[in-house]
């Protein structure tokens, strides 16, 4: 999986999925090359803070259910609604570790890519085949993940996003923070409304955010609350399937919904991303438990 000698803490395995396991005295975690996934991550002393579903397949080139897929270069469909695979190959692609390194406080960071000639064909054909993809993520008291798309000799349009699911208590004594007052297009109405007040659940939710803000998911269940910090990132997705769609999906547990909320670092449609030739555009995400 790869030739890197990795430092004390952090461990190279192959079922699975070929992955890394972080183990170190800040966090625990889990990351996997397909898709350059990160799975699992736990800060020390603390419950998970990545949703992982039970019923998750582990296949190559096949989605994980949870974590942090990469969304890479269209959304869903894409904008046209005729793209597969769903939100793009990135996150079905096997990435390469390119380095590794753990600090004196335990803080673990790894660097994978993937270039754009590795992915088949036919699944780039309308774009240009010479980008790179750089992941990077830190992972300590907090998790840092650094998605970084570099051009090559022409300009490069792009979606993209990083689908992260939360772990929660009970979803419906769960509230997201720091969206008030941001316009949202409701994927399940087709309407465009203006978010008043936190965001709750009370059924159904798949919401995209006009909103380059942090957020706060405060979980009352279990007394805590995830902050997220984004970059590079003009939307934000919240996402919770309730019962009916989580028992349509063979691969999420049909009573997992109550553990788990998406909040999503996107650019997507009008905010999609266009890097000049030759640059790099950065979409990242830093989480911490207040």
């Amino acid at each position: 999986m790869t030739e890197l000698e990795l430092p004390e803490g952090l461990t190279a395995f192959e079922t699975p999925l070929p992955g890394i396991k972080v183990d170190t005295p800040a966090a625990q975690g889990v990351i996997y090359t397909n898709g350059a996934h990160v799975a699992e991550w736990t800060p020390a002393g603390a419950r998970p803070v990545l949703w992982l579903s039970a019923s998750s397949v582990f296949e190559p080139g096949k989605a994980i259910r949870g974590g942090i897929p990469i969304i890479w270069p269209w959304f869903g469909a894409g904008a046209d609604n005729d793209k597969a695979p769903a939100h793009g190959f990135a996150r079905l692609a096997e990435w390469h570790l390119r380095h590794a390194q753990v600090s004196p406080a335990g803080i673990a960071t790894m660097l994978f890519g993937l270039e754009g000639w590795e992915v088949p064909e036919h699944l780039t054909s309308d774009m240009p085949r010479d980008f790179t993809l750089a992941l990077q993520v830190s992972m300590g008291r907090a998790l840092s993940v650094q998605l970084m798309v570099t051009a090559g000799a022409e300009d490069l349009r792009f979606e993209g996003g990083l689908h992260t699911y939360f772990a929660v208590g009970d979803i419906k004594k769960t509230r997201v923070e720091g969206l008030d007052g941001a316009a949202f297009s409701d994927r399940l109405t087709n309407q465009t409304q203006v978010q008043s007040g936190a965001v709750d659940f009370t059924g159904e939710t798949d919401r995209v955010y006009e909103s380059e803000e942090s957020t706060r998911i405060v979980d009352e269940a279990w007394g805590r609350t995830i902050q997220v910090e984004k970059v590079g990132s003009s939307q934000t997705v919240v996402w919770n399937p309730w019962i009916a769609k989580a028992a349509a999906m063979a691969d999420f547990g049909d009573d997992e919904w109550t553990g788990m909320v998406c909040v999503e670092a996107v650019n997507t449609r009008e905010q999609s991303i266009v890097v000049p030739a030759g640059e790099t555009h950065l979409l990242s995400q830093t989480i911490s438990l207040l």
